[in-house]
């Protein structure tokens, strides 16, 4: 099961529980309703009347009833938001082990890239025009290098910042840069995992054993996800999981992976 797979069955579990506590808040109002409409409106305790027990004991319930309500009704609302949550991350997250994780950092990376040097042209053109700001502005909407929106969001940031000397502070670039770096080195790092787990495809037992570098270091990586005992027996043996492998000393390597 991929990441993607994974996250995508959390937020199935989190609506089956937001709906089961939906089911709970319901019959819990339900249930106070119905009490309620057995007792008269207005109608007081009557004290050392007969009914006094019965009024405090269906007080006493409703009390209980609206608060396992508003419960139940509070744990719903967290729980769809918590899927709201995973589900944008869904939209917003390439993971390493998606089919097109590749494609889809080369045209992230391309993206960012592409707005970077878009503002590099709108910081150069700004440069070169006289007066003040918004005329700068105004005569880069007219010649199409910038848009309505553009403008007004570069206007804003000069509003709060009239330090700054150009629409797109070096600050912005720099992060710019940075987020395409990133992902150009993820894409290594997607292409080495995917070696990694053909390689363990083609290996024995759908399992590659690897010696480090350094000396008693060793890298095991799994074509498919092992059974539960033998993640345990890795963890127990002090190793760590980092991208597709796990990590740890070759001395320690569990018998069970050896075989």
């Amino acid at each position: 099961m991929t990441q993607r797979e994974r996250k995508e069955a959390k937020i199935e579990k989190r609506m089956e529980w937001a709906e089961s506590r939906d089911r709970k808040a319901n019959a819990a109002f339900e249930g106070v309703r119905k009490i309620a409409d057995n007792i008269p409106l207005g109608q007081p305790i009557l004290v050392g009347h007969h009914s006094q027990k019965r009024a405090v004991r269906d007080q006493e319930r409703m009390q209980s009833g609206m608060s396992r309500g508003v419960e139940s009704a509070n744990m719903a609302d967290h729980h769809r938001e918590v899927a709201d949550g995973i589900e944008h991350q869904l939209d917003t997250t390439i993971f390493s082990d998606d089919p097109d994780a590749i494609d889809a950092l080369t045209a992230k990376a391309a993206r960012i890239e592409a707005e970077r040097d878009r503002c590099k042209m709108i910081n150069s053109a700004y440069r070169k025009l006289d007066g003040d700001i918004t005329e700068r502005l105004t005569t880069l909407v007219k010649s199409g290098v910038m848009t309505d929106s553009e403008a007004m969001a570069v206007g804003r940031m000069f509003s709060l910042c009239p330090y700054e000397k150009q629409p797109y502070p070096s600050y912005h670039l720099t992060n710019l840069g940075a987020t395409a770096r990133n992902a150009r080195e993820r894409i290594t790092i997607v292409n080495s995992r995917n070696q990694h787990i053909k390689a363990a495809q083609d290996s024995a037992g759908g399992v590659l054993i690897e010696r480090g570098e350094r000396q008693n270091v060793c890298r095991v990586t799994f074509a498919e996800k092992p059974d539960r005992d033998v993640l345990t027996a890795l963890r127990n043996a002090g190793y760590r999981w980092t991208g597709a492998s796990w990590y740890g000393a070759l001395d320690k390597l569990p018998e069970s992976i050896s075989e």
